[in-house]
């Protein structure tokens, strides 16, 4: 019960962004939380800013609205992807509100002569300095006139100890005549906001609040036990995924004790069955008691249709009894080491071992790092061309941002891409500790949805580029956002337009040759492969999900991928693209996979107009799945590393920085591979001895993919290609071979022999590659490489 409520109106200190006048740092309060004041999804509301002021007091904004929403004892059940590894559950608060209900001030009315005006909040960020907090605000009238505000909320006590809620107000270019008003839901409380106004409300103490359990959290505590298991890496509750869909499986089976039986076992010894050659991963640390809820969960799918004795039971997969030769790193198995021509030092250490969600150098050469975790930091990096990690000085630099996946550094200016918002971080007395969260652009659709990240940054001609993926856990009735699924550009004003459209998990943008941008994107529903995107005005990407209700009457064609990543072949969880811009691999792309692990290799060049071309495996040896590159002043390649248990990791490590440095030692591999209009030119780095191939040396498939409602989808069309005739240049660099048979839009597969070597008798790093063959060159000149001779086919 509040038991005083006081509103005097006199002088009090401002802390305005631009003058940044702060309270003696001596005087700064004490927090209950590191960080207190932090951006998330709170109680199902997507813009939200929540302070632990003390603890007894939190308080939450809800930024969309330029409201205040909560002010209560207790506090904030953290979970979720960044907090818990958790994938169905979102940060929410726990404990006893102070005001009762509709007696919140949380409404803004703005009047002139007695008549309410039309106007937009609009969220303009924040200032956080010595340990205290001032949101601004802009109130847009409708006839083009502005109020700005500036609110400082503090928690304070009576002479009493009563708790209380302070708010301090600075208003700025209110027009005469114009009455700016904050008022309760239920309208029993209003206060008239002038310039240096503080409400202070106060409160009856509360008991010490009990948080909840965390299973109490959810709808059904199969779903936490399954959160705490990998078991969303590869099912949903509706689609078929990596693993049928939790509908599929209660369909199937009879609800009865031998199903319970049948598919305990199954999840304890994991194994595959009738739903495909992808194995379960075992589940022996999971109790019966924890797999028994889970599959009471699972079976709450089962609708009346599938209730009868019609199910079919799924028979236990019969290993093979064949022995199989296992195939060696880089010739049809993933790379486990280093990339010959480059040093790999490890530069995160003990006391810093960041989950990289953003690189940038900053013009002095020091890195800047932002962090996908709990704490949502950047961090300053100095001392980074140091072999020592204990010689590298790390400086947490800004906190409490949300989900930051994307970081950029313009003309000495700092960016970050957050969930919901892009933000320019400032420093605005020179201490290297940012003071200003200040909002470039939030104007894009979200939900609370946990799959709505917004990844990447790069800028280019004045403008920022940024994609967004789509939600995951839509009901049946609930469609995509209209930004979902699009790459943005975005202006400095904060205005944006959507470039393309149709991507799913597009966890990487950067700009490659001719400046042109380029995107991976996740392999999933209407994704039947991983893909490297070039970023084209106006082109559907393939991801129906995206589409309104009238494109889905007449869908428009897939724009296919410059490069088709084929799923757990060359990728499960492309990164971002980086240029490489010298060395032997000049003028192709490099691009991190979280997943799949390591950093592959792209070759493109344009055929009719548009960009194809061939990926390679290019490294491994890092510590954990590739998400970040950028190139640093001295030319090394810094690679920033994340993870998560129970999927979207590489072994399930977590974190990782780390430096590659081309030492210039020769590695023997293929460097491109060109389409020809009857065949194609392999070249490789180094001379190749003609006298040590033999036609049966290499092999070669091709297939498409149809892109269908199912996750991913089956290689169709394959078949083998056996080449007509196969000739090596004078100087062994290059292979031509021609084919007869090959199609548009379909992937070819190259793997050669691990026994042909180089002059010098060195093997090659990797023998496989991937070419999507788009388009077949039309025919030309012939060709005036010299050639070497002819091997029969």
């Amino acid at each position: 019960m509040k038991i005083k409520r006081c509103f005097p109106f006199f002088s009090v200190l401002a802390i305005l962004v631009l003058t940044a006048c702060s309270p003696d740092p001596e005087e700064a309060p004490e927090r209950p939380r590191d960080p207190w004041a932090f951006r998330s999804v709170l109680d199902r509301k997507p813009r939200m800013l929540s302070l632990a002021l003390d603890t007894a007091c939190y308080a939450a904004y809800d930024l969309e609205k330029g409201q205040v929403y909560k002010v209560w004892k207790g506090g904030i059940l953290a979970e979720g992807t960044v907090f818990t590894n958790k994938k169905n559950i979102q940060p929410g608060s726990w404990g006893t509100s102070y005001y009762k209900e509709g007696e919140l001030p949380d409404k803004w009315v703005i009047a002139e002569g007695g008549r309410e005006l039309g106007f937009e909040t609009k969220f303009r960020g924040y200032l956080l300095r010595h340990n205290r907090i001032t949101l601004n605000f802009d109130f847009l009238l409708n006839d083009g006139r502005k109020i700005s505000l500036q609110e400082s909320p503090e928690f304070t006590r009576d002479q009493g100890g009563n708790p209380g809620f302070e708010r301090s107000f600075q208003v700025v270019g209110k027009p005469a005549g114009l009455s700016l008003e904050l008022i309760s839901e239920n309208g029993t409380v209003r206060h008239i906001i002038d310039d240096e106004t503080v409400i202070r409300d106060y409160f009856e103490r509360l008991p010490a609040q009990q948080a909840p359990s965390i299973g109490d959290s959810y709808d059904h505590l199969g779903i936490l036990w399954m959160e705490n298991s990998d078991c969303y890496t590869c099912h949903e509750e509706h689609n078929a995924m990596v693993g049928p869909s939790f509908e599929q499986i209660a369909s199937r089976y009879p609800k009865d004790k031998n199903s319970y039986a049948l598919l305990t076992s199954k999840i304890k010894e994991g194994g595959k069955g009738r739903w495909g050659e992808t194995p379960m991963n075992p589940h022996p640390d999971l109790a019966e008691k924890e797999i028994k809820t889970i599959l009471d969960y699972i079976f709450t799918f089962k609708t009346e249709e599938s209730s009868g004795e019609q199910q079919i039971q799924v028979s236990r997969n019969v290993p093979s009894t064949e022995e199989e030769e296992s195939p060696l790193p880089g010739h049809g198995a993933p790379l486990q080491a280093v990339h010959p021509s480059y040093d790999l030092t490890t530069l995160h250490r003990e006391d810093f071992q960041p989950r990289v969600g953003g690189l940038a150098f900053l013009p002095d050469e020091r890195l800047l790092v932002s962090t996908w975790d709990s704490l949502g930091a950047v961090y300053l990096v100095e001392g980074i061309r140091e072999d020592d990690p204990a010689e590298i000085t790390v400086k947490r630099v800004a906190e409490g941002l949300a989900e930051p996946l994307g970081l950029e550094v313009v003309d000495g200016e700092i960016f970050v891409l957050q969930k919901h918002e892009l933000t320019q971080l400032i420093d605005h007395d020179g201490d290297e500790v940012i003071d200003e969260y200040k909002v470039v652009c939030d104007a894009w659709g979200v939900t609370d949805d946990f799959h709505e990240f917004a990844f990447g940054l790069v800028h280019k001609d004045d403008h920022f580029y940024i994609t967004l993926s789509m939600a995951m856990r839509l009901m049946a009735n609930e469609r995509q956002l209209p930004d979902r699924g699009r790459t943005l550009k975005i202006s400095r004003d904060g205005s944006y337009e959507t470039i393309d459209y149709g991507l799913r998990t597009p966890n990487g943008i950067g700009l490659g040759m001719d400046e042109e941008l380029f995107v991976t994107d996740n392999q999933g529903q209407w994704l039947p492969a991983n893909k490297l995107i070039h970023v084209q005005q106006g082109a559907y990407n393939g991801m129906a999900w995206g589409l309104t209700a009238g494109q889905e009457k007449n869908p428009p064609e897939m724009v296919p991928p410059a490069i088709w990543l084929p799923d757990k072949e060359i990728g499960n969880s492309p990164s971002e693209p980086v240029l490489m811009k010298d060395g032997p691999y000049k003028g192709q792309l490099l691009h991190g996979d979280v997943s799949h692990g390591g950093i592959k290799r792209d070759f493109l060049e344009k055929v009719n107009g548009q960009y194809q071309g061939a990926v390679f495996r290019f490294s491994q040896g890092f510590a954990a799945g590739v998400n970040r590159l950028v190139w640093g002043p001295d030319g090394a390649l810094y690679v920033g590393e994340v993870g998560m248990v129970g999927g979207w990791s590489w072994k399930e490590n977590q974190f990782g920085l780390e430096r590659l440095s081309y030492n210039g030692e020769p590695t023997a591999e293929m460097l491109a591979i060109r389409a020809r209009s009857d065949g194609f030119e392999i070249e490789f780095t180094q001379p190749m001895n003609p006298d040590n191939f033999r036609p049966e040396m290499i092999h070669l498939e091709q297939w498409r993919y149809e892109p269908t409602a199912s996750y991913g989808g089956p290689k169709l069309d394959l078949e083998e290609l056996v080449p007509e005739q196969a000739d090596w240049s004078a100087d062994g660099k290059k292979l031509y071979l021609k084919l007869r048979g090959l199609r548009e839009k379909h992937v070819i597969y190259f793997k050669i022999s691990e026994q042909l070597r180089s002059k010098s008798g060195d093997p090659l790093w990797s023998s496989e590659a991937w070419y999507t063959l788009n388009h077949i060159p039309k025919p030309t000149e012939p060709s005036q490489v010299a050639v070497r001779g002819r091997a029969k086919l």
